[in-house]
C-alpha cells in the first residue's frame, strides 16, 4: 500500500498490483494554472497520519504545499493548503522529535525550518536554516543523529553533492561529491541492514549525455562510522 502523489492530488495506490485503492483526494485544485505544474517533493510526517507535499511550478503561478489526511468519517483522503506560495518544493523532512519541519523553495537557494505541531500539523515561526553557496537544494532526509542530508542540484555547473547539515547551526559538516561530473543530484535516502548506505538519485534534464555519462543513475555510498539513517515513516489509516 502506497500513498500516491500525482500531478493533481493524492491517492492510495497499490504499486505492485498497479491499481488505485481509493479515489483521488478531495480539496482545492492543485494545478490552479492549468499549465505544466505538478506536485513534486513529499513525505509522511512523524505521526504517520499526514502526507505533506508541495508543487513544482512550470509556469509563473506560485503553487502551494499541501497536507493530506485520511478522513474515516467519509472513508476518503482530503488535502488542504499548508504553505500558500512556493515555486519548487523540496527538502521536506522532520527533526527526530518531530518538533521541526524542514522545507526548501529551491528557487530561493535556501532550506527553511518551522515549528511543527504534531497534533494539528500546523507550521509556525519559519526561518532560514541553510543557504546554498553552489547549486539549489533538492531532496533531503534526516539521519539517526538528527543531521539533515541535502542533495544539491547544480545543473551542469560542476559535480552534484549531498551535504550533511548541522540542524543547530545550519552549517555543512560533511559532503558526498558525485563522480563522473554528474551534476543533478535530486534526492537521497538510507538503506542497508544498518542504514549506513546512502542512496542518491540523479537526473539527466536538459543536459548533454556525453558530458555526464552516468547522469540519471542511482549511486550508493557506504557512510563512515557514526553516520547512519533510520526507517522512513509509513502512511497509516486509522
Amino acid at each position: 500500500l502506497e500513498n500516491g502523489l500525482w500531478d493533481d492530488g493524492f491517492q492510495l495506490y497499490d504499486l505492485e498490483g498497479g491499481k488505485p485503492l481509493s479515489p483521488m483526494s478531495q480539496g482545492e485544485i492543485v494545478n490552479r494554472s492549468g499549465l505544466p505544474d505538478r506536485l513534486n517533493d513529499g513525505r509522511v510526517d512523524p505521526t504517520g497520519k499526514r502526507m505533506v507535499c508541495g508543487g513544482c511550478a512550470g509556469s509563473d503561478v506560485p503553487l502551494k504545499v499541501y497536507t493530506c489526511e485520511y478522513d474515516k468519517d467519509t472513508n476518503s483522503l482530503k488535502h488542504s493548503p499548508l504553505v500558500d506560495e512556493i515555486r519548487i518544493t523540496n527538502s521536506i523532512c522532520w527533526s527526530l522529535d518531530g518538533s521541526k519541519m524542514y522545507l526548501a523553495d529551491s528557487m530561493k537557494k535556501q532550506i527553511d525550518q518551522y515549528d511543527y505541531n504534531l497534533q494539528t500539523g500546523e507550521l509556525r515561526n519559519g526561518e532560514i536554516l541553510h543557504k546554498k553557496e553552489h547549486g539549489d537544494p533538492d531532496g533531503s532526509v534526516v539521519d539517526a543523529q538528527g543531521y539533515i542530508w541535502n542533495a544539491t542540484w547544480r545543473h551542469g555547473k560542476g559535480p552534484g553533492m549531498v551535504d550533511r547539515i548541522d540542524p543547530k547551526t545550519g552549517k555543512v559538516v560533511f559532503s558526498v561529491h558525485l563522480p563522473d561530473e554528474t551534476s543533478q543530484s535530486s534526492c537521497c535516502c538510507f538503506g542497508g541492514p544498518n542504514f549506513d548506505i546512502l542512496f542518491i538519485t540523479t537526473a539527466l534534464e536538459n543536459l548533454e549525455p556525453t558530458n555526464e555519462p552516468h547522469a540519471g543513475g542511482l549511486y550508493a555510498v557506504k557512510l563512515p562510522p557514526g553516520m547512519s539513517g533510520c526507517p522512513e515513516k509509513r502512511f497509516r489509516i486509522e
